[in-house]
């Protein structure tokens, strides 16, 4: 399922969207009143949410961090002087007139020979200087305001994407659509709990009907024995045989191990039981853990 940007904050953040806006926040792409409004729904979001809302901030300002990071490098010091040197009308850095603005540009005549300035000339040049300063300031000012604007957040968010995507992190994907279990934590009827497993660890459930699917994170499970694995099965409600998930080795399961169960309808339960090497067709028993599926 694909989520597209509402029409307004306030609309995502009634249908519990704060993640896609993450990118944006770590970007300042926003106003002060929608930053304050996102800091008060993640303050009081689920603690699953608020870890991803902040790692999704983190991982992209410390993308662009590194993507723009770089050495500073002195020019060399001759530099000016070859630039100067390459002017129209044989302007050196030798003579003081390179330093007084346009009317001097417009000194040197067709024939190549310096003209005397007209005062009256330089006056109406430093007045249409001021007149250009003014109109850029003017413009710079409308740019920076329009930024508030939907179109321009997209110009932004899209920009960063092109960085992101140098720095091997797909923002683009972030914002444009989420993953499974972000949408999940994000559906109105998701229920969360922890449950303490029998072999050690936990077992982190998030489950929704309205998406149809559940993630399940074990963490803390300790290794299995050599020579086996972990299997997790879906205990089908009608009392049908199990449907293996997949198999987990120790590396698997060390640290944190998150697994999507899209299609949850007519599952009771998630079973996980130790299998040799491979995995088996069957549970073997005793199951290790059972996380029920049902409210």
């Amino acid at each position: 399922m694909n989520r597209q940007f509402a029409a307004d904050l306030e609309t995502d953040l009634a249908r519990g969207h704060v993640l896609e806006w993450a990118e944006l926040y770590a970007l300042d792409a926003i106003s002060a009143e929608e930053r304050r409004a996102i800091d008060a729904f993640v303050e009081d979001a689920a603690p699953a949410i608020r870890d991803t809302f902040a790692d999704r901030v983190r991982t992209c300002r410390e993308t662009v961090t590194a993507a723009y990071a770089s050495d500073q490098v002195d020019p060399p010091a001759d530099l000016f002087e070859r630039i100067m040197d390459r002017l129209p009308g044989g302007i050196t850095t030798g003579s003081s007139d390179h330093t007084r603005g346009p009317a001097v540009l417009r000194s040197v005549g067709s024939t190549g020979s310096p003209l005397t300035p007209d005062p009256g000339t330089e006056a109406e040049d430093l007045r249409s200087g001021r007149e250009v300063g003014a109109d850029e300031l003017s413009q710079r000012r409308s740019a920076r305001a329009s930024m508030s604007s939907r179109a321009a957040r997209w110009v932004v968010a899209a920009a960063a994407a092109v960085v992101l995507a140098v720095g091997g992190v797909t923002i683009a994907q972030n914002l444009q659509q989420t993953s499974l279990e972000e949408q999940i934590l994000e559906a109105s009827d998701v229920r969360t709990e922890q449950l303490a497993l029998q072999a050690g660890g936990t077992a982190d459930l998030a489950v929704s009907t309205e998406e149809d699917a559940a993630v399940v994170t074990l963490t803390g499970v300790p290794a299995p024995a050599d020579g086996f694995v972990y299997q997790m099965w879906r205990i089908p409600a009608d009392g049908a045989a199990p449907i293996s998930v997949g198999t987990m080795t120790g590396e698997d399961v060390a640290g944190s191990k998150v697994t999507e169960l899209p299609g949850i309808g007519g599952t009771s339960a998630i079973a996980l039981t130790v299998e040799p090497e491979g995995g088996s067709e069957i549970p073997t028993l005793p199951i290790v853990a059972q996380i029920p599926l049902g409210a």
